[in-house]
């Protein structure tokens, strides 16, 4: 039987598709940890203060945030209270290569397509509907949103977030760091830590966060 999972940092609204995708997938819920201020979409999310990290300790736990830096801290603070990273949870329905790396506390959401020969690094979440090419590359902490589409050979480094409906042309990089707007289309690389827009997308400023 597969172990239990806490899911946490559930202030997110899409806890319940990611409850269903548990249930999918045959894996038990141990709770749903709230960590953040605000109020959670599901009635038996548990608020951080009020956890019992004493009966959890060692079990298995997963962020599905769709920010990298807030994914970060939430990770953090998972690990400082004993939990551990699950693998990989990915709707039964996605379309997944044969041959697929991945790290641990990765989630892939419904109706995702990846392409062969791909590799997803620590902490990577992939949202609805993203298609994702052939020798696919996302590094820790990358985020991936929805409806996002990539050509063969795309790199994601560290931390970077890709937002909903973007396209990224074949064989381009996307620096540590960087935002790609929604509806952007990447036809040259992304420099670390830029934040680009538009169709093509050009860098408008720079995104001062890290971790």
């Amino acid at each position: 039987m597969t172990k239990p999972l806490i899911l946490f940092a559930c202030g997110s609204p899409l806890i319940v598709e990611y409850e269903e995708i548990c249930l999918k997938n045959a894996v038990p819920l141990h709770a749903i940890v709230n960590n953040v201020d605000t109020p959670s979409a599901h009635p038996e999310a548990i608020p951080l203060a009020q956890f019992d990290v004493a009966i959890a300790k060692n079990t298995a736990f997963l962020v599905p945030l769709f920010t990298p830096r807030n994914r970060f801290t939430a990770v953090q603070q998972a690990l400082q209270l004993g939990l551990t990273p699950y693998g990989l949870l990915s709707d039964r329905l996605n379309d997944l290569p044969a041959v697929f790396a991945h790290g641990v506390g990765c989630f892939i959401n419904k109706r995702v397509v990846i392409g062969a020969h791909s590799k997803l690094g620590d902490f990577v979440t992939i949202n609805r509907a993203a298609a994702l090419g052939h020798h696919f590359v996302a590094e820790d902490f990358v985020s991936i949103g929805p409806g996002v589409v990539t050509g063969g050979n795309v790199t994601v480094k560290r931390g970077a977030l890709i937002g909903t409906g973007a396209v990224i042309l074949p064989g381009k990089t996307i620096g540590q760091h960087a935002i790609v707007s929604a509806g952007a289309v990447v036809t040259k690389d992304v420099p670390d830590y830029a934040v680009v827009a538009g169709n093509p997308a050009r860098s408008f400023k720079t995104n001062i966060h890290d971790f």
